[in-house]
């Protein structure tokens, strides 16, 4: 079975390093669940273009000042290089589930002086008003989109003969339907903003030191602004304070070493940061609504169950 659990492996300035496919298909298929009881997916970016379907519930995806809502059977489009995390949408009440594809250009380019590539793919790779775009299976205009993102991780999953065909086939129709829709916001060119710069360098910091006592002064001389500029900084962008994501990187550290190892509570309480294990179940239970030692249970049940 091609599709894989999505997990995500990442640098300390959030690019992620995991290897898509094969250099002669270079696409991955990835399945993920976020629940109340379990950690978002993180911010991050890679190279590669990435297009996702809600499988259930409802899902925020967050991109740098910018965040959509999906309903079940919605999509998303997300360019390269662009920071984004999704997690479960406010209103909902039950897990969500999403199915994606991570794919690099050139599987729909082919060679790099192709006409695909210089009139097409890197006009949008290069746009700098598509960072990405939400598809709604309810608007007549989307569904069509959608419908590309369903076809292609369809034929992923299925692995039969031939299926490469038939995922770069419907990702052409998807880049086809963007580019000719998107044709006059292509001709500007895509410059990071000085807040997405400022963003990836704190982000970096916070990353490397997340284990160490932070205070917002140290997080902004990081990008070398102010404090009142950096806690601007990440509300706009991040939608958290800079604390609050620092507490919420150090959670998510906390539910995979609890996941994947036997270590002792207080060893990965320590190990992610926190002062004392009775902050540290306090805070975790404060994003997960569940204690660490119940967390540890429930994962052990899931995966003897699977």
């Amino acid at each position: 079975m091609l599709i894989q659990t999505c997990t995500l492996t990442l640098a300390s300035d959030r690019r992620e390093l995991k290897v898509r496919g094969t250099p002669m298909f270079p696409c991955g298929a990835y399945f993920s669940q976020i629940g109340h009881h379990t950690p978002d997916l993180p911010w991050h970016w890679h190279e590669e273009l990435e297009v996702l379907i809600v499988c259930s519930g409802i899902l925020r995806v967050s991109l740098p000042g910018m965040t959509f809502t999906l309903q079940q059977g919605d999509g998303a489009f997300i360019n390269s290089n662009i920071l984004h995390s999704a997690q479960l949408a406010a209103a909902s009440d039950a897990d969500c589930t999403l199915a994606s594809l991570v794919f690099h250009p050139n599987l729909i380019t082919g060679a790099a002086e192709s006409i695909f590539e210089q009139r097409y793919i890197r006009p949008l790779l290069d746009c700098r008003l598509l960072p990405g775009v939400p598809f709604y299976s309810k608007t007549e205009r989307h569904a069509e989109a959608v419908q590309c993102i369903r076809a292609a991780y369809e034929a992923y999953a299925a692995e039969s003969f031939g299926y490469e065909f038939l995922v770069r086939e419907n990702l052409s129709r998807l880049s086809y339907l963007l580019v000719t829709t998107l044709q006059s916001a292509l001709l500007q060119q895509r410059s990071e903003s000085p807040d997405t710069l400022r963003i990836k360098i704190m982000l970096d910091f916070l990353h490397r030191h997340y284990a160490e006592p932070l205070e917002l002064p140290q997080i902004a001389a990081a990008a070398s602004i102010s404090s009142r500029e950096c806690l601007r900084c990440f509300k706009k962008n991040i939608g958290l304070a800079p604390i609050q994501y620092l507490l919420k990187h150090r959670v998510s550290l906390a539910a995979r070493l609890l996941a994947d190892t036997t270590a002792p509570i207080t060893e990965i309480c320590s190990q992610t940061g926190f002062d004392s294990p009775s902050y540290f179940a306090k805070t975790f239970k404060r994003f997960l609504d569940i204690t660490p030692t119940a967390y540890r249970k429930q994962q052990r049940h899931f995966f003897q169950k699977n």
